[in-house]
């Protein structure tokens, strides 16, 4: 008996609602596709305007920020960008929406620290968690993250001379 009362409630009531929302589909896809081209094309217009940059990511973790913010932010060069993940909230001088799409697109997300750069209108990623985390835990050597650090971005040279960090 229950299970005709739930098919004529179907029937009744499921199937003219299905029908009725047809047409506010029809409406917001093309809304929503025009936003989805539009925002494509701001982005490609942000990688290409930032070609060239290169970013430091790091998040709140709490046995991490620190030592970055102590350690390894001040002995990176001028030309390595920081973005900070303070929860979902993207600290950065960019804008957050943009970098917020860069990261949700990381192709080779391993957990944070990571590191970006924009080459050629395209976004070039690596995670550089396990290299950290050796630093931090295991007290390796920080000439030798900064040196990786520095090779991802092409970058030739260290801040600081090697004995004093």
């Amino acid at each position: 008996m229950r299970k005709i009362g739930d098919i004529l409630f179907i029937i009744v009531i499921g199937i003219p609602l299905a029908i009725l929302s047809i047409p506010v589909m029809l409406f917001f896809l093309p809304i929503d596709y025009f936003n989805k081209k539009r925002f494509e094309k701001k982005y490609s217009e942000f990688l290409t305007k930032n070609n060239g940059k290169n970013f430091f990511c790091f998040n709140n973790r709490k046995n991490s920020k620190e030592y970055i913010e102590e350690i390894i932010a001040p002995n990176l060069l001028e030309s390595i960008e920081i973005v900070y993940l303070n929860g979902k909230k993207i600290e950065s001088e960019y804008d957050s929406e943009f970098i917020s799409a860069a990261l949700y697109g990381l192709k080779k997300y391993n957990k944070f620290p990571h590191l970006m750069k924009i080459r050629n209108g395209k976004l070039i990623d690596k995670s550089i968690n396990n290299a950290f985390y050796s630093v931090l835990n295991m007290n390796k050597s920080k000439t030798k993250l900064l040196n990786k650090i520095n090779m991802f971005f092409e970058l030739n040279k260290i801040k600081n001379d090697p004995k004093t960090i």
